[in-house]
């Protein structure tokens, strides 16, 4: 054990744990206090996507404003460019409106005064989303996340115990509320896609942390004394870095493939999934690891003495 005893984690963990737990605070206050750039999904209403073939000119947002606005319809419509669509042949444009409309009227406001002929104009697809089932849509989502996390709190607590499932609950929620975090701060969208891109995260880095918490008690199980277990955790984790290293670039190799490839939707999902590797991979040893190091360190004469009760009555 002394030879792969190689790198301190737990000495590193003491400086990079309480950053951690500023960027979970700072995530939770964009939460509640900044607006989220929520997708039709959630605060319903009519996403339009229409593709503009580029016939010698580049055409603006607030071209498109414009003839939108000879229609009566003056502030009625959010227009969005995909700038990851954009080409050097054609443009793409979302338009989005908390009411119904009539995608040929809008067409028809581009062929009359931005002189673009039918043939240069492609609409791609219409989603309507009605309040009821935005409502029904958020209620969902926020029943799916928090489902989940209880599900692995009751799994981790059975497999291992109680400080192990804490140590990972707090690895989940300091991945999921700093993606979320990122993309309030950058104003990205938040649709359905992205709820299952945080479901994923949960599944990935929940798998990672097992990883090190199998070998931890493993080391643990080997060990007499256990006053102190500072030095087995250091080791469990650096037994398990080679495969936690090789998980997570191939993970990342292939989301890098698929963003770059992708289109603009495909792009916000796999960008969730990168953030979510990253701190995953992270979280799982200088979260999670140092979380269960401290709390066993502090209190695991409560567990060892369940466990020697247990041993009595056999």
């Amino acid at each position: 054990m002394k030879d792969i005893n190689k790198i301190n984690f737990m000495d590193i963990g003491r400086y990079l744990f309480p950053i951690s737990i500023c960027l979970i605070i700072i995530s939770v206050f964009l939460l509640l206090f900044l607006k989220m750039n929520l997708g039709i999904d959630f605060t319903s209403g009519t996403r339009f996507d229409v593709t503009i073939l580029n016939n010698g000119k580049i055409v603006k947002i607030s071209d498109l404003q414009n003839a939108i606005n000879t229609l009566g319809l003056e502030n009625e419509f959010i227009i969005k460019e995909l700038k990851s669509e954009k080409t050097s042949s054609h443009q793409m444009f979302s338009i989005v409106s908390q009411k119904k409309f009539d995608e040929k009227q809008i067409i028809n406001s581009f062929n009359n005064n931005l002189d673009i002929s039918n043939e240069f104009l492609k609409s791609n697809q219409t989603v309507t989303i009605s309040p009821k089932m935005g409502k029904e849509l958020i209620r969902s989502a926020s029943l799916s996340l928090g489902l989940a996390l209880l599900l692995i709190l009751i799994y981790v607590t059975i497999r291992f115990n109680s400080f192990f499932a804490l140590s990972s609950i707090l690895a989940l929620i300091h991945d999921v509320l700093i993606t979320i975090g990122i993309f309030i701060l950058f104003g990205l969208e938040i649709n359905l896609p992205i709820i299952a891109a945080f479901l994923t995260i949960l599944g990935y880095s929940l798998n990672d942390t097992i990883v090190v918490f199998d070998r931890i008690r493993e080391n643990l199980e080997k060990r007499k004394k256990k006053n102190n277990i500072t030095d087995v955790t250091n080791v469990s984790i650096n037994q398990t870095l080679n495969r936690t290293i090789l998980t997570s670039l191939t993970t990342l190799i292939v989301l890098l493939i698929l963003y770059l490839v992708g289109n603009y939707l495909i792009k916000l999902f796999v960008f969730a999934l990168i953030i979510g590797v990253l701190t995953g991979t992270y979280s799982s040893i200088f979260v999670a690891g140092f979380c269960f190091n401290v709390l066993y360190n502090k209190y695991g004469y409560m567990l060892q003495s369940d466990e020697s009760d247990g041993e009595k009555l056999k």
